[in-house]
């Protein structure tokens, strides 16, 4: 993987004129193949070692393309806690508004306890927020909590019971579609 950028031709403007420009540049990644297929294992879970073998690409490469790729902001990396495996539950709440005020409504939704990301949608819910909890006492506090906030119509809230594993070949179609059929 490369980065090109947009306007790398000569100029014949002075050096401060063009290294301020320079600076308003946008850094285009380009990417291959190759790199569309490693960012779908990549977020499929798989390690540099398991996409080497499985796409039998020398390790190096897929060492150096991820570092790219990651260097570049394509993906990034987060770490995220093993819900289960620390004794809690995962779960999902949509909030439902009569007076359209998602911002404010999705801030307070932000700072309850037990919330672990929030988003506002278009279309169905307004509001979607994932949650964790221990019990359902949890559960009936936060959905209280929830119901009782200022322009709130309903709330439908449902228990994760199994994450399915993703197949990277089926994550990289998108991709392809959107880099114009890599």
């Amino acid at each position: 993987m490369t980065l090109k950028s947009p306007n790398s031709s000569k100029s014949s403007k002075p050096l401060t004129q063009r290294k301020k420009e320079q600076k308003r540049e946008v850094e285009y990644p380009y990417v291959d193949e190759k790199d569309i297929k490693i960012i779908s294992y990549l977020v499929s879970g798989f390690n540099n070692q398991q996409i080497s073998s499985d796409l039998q690409i020398p390790l190096s490469t897929v060492q150096r393309r991820t570092r790219l790729i990651i260097q570049s902001g394509l993906l990034q990396h987060n770490f995220k806690p093993d819900y289960r495996r620390l004794g809690l539950k995962k779960g999902m709440v949509h909030v439902y508004l009569r007076d359209g005020d998602m911002r404010s409504t999705a801030g307070k939704v932000s700072g309850m306890e037990g919330i672990t990301s929030v988003s506002i949608h278009i279309g169905n819910s307004d509001i979607v927020a994932d949650f964790v909890y221990r019990d359902s006492e949890q559960i009936v506090d936060m959905v209280s909590s929830i119901k009782k906030i200022e322009g709130v119509d309903r709330t439908v809230w449902s228990e994760e019971v199994y994450a399915f594993p993703m197949n990277p070949q089926s994550l990289s179609m998108p991709f392809q579609k959107l880099m114009g059929g890599i």
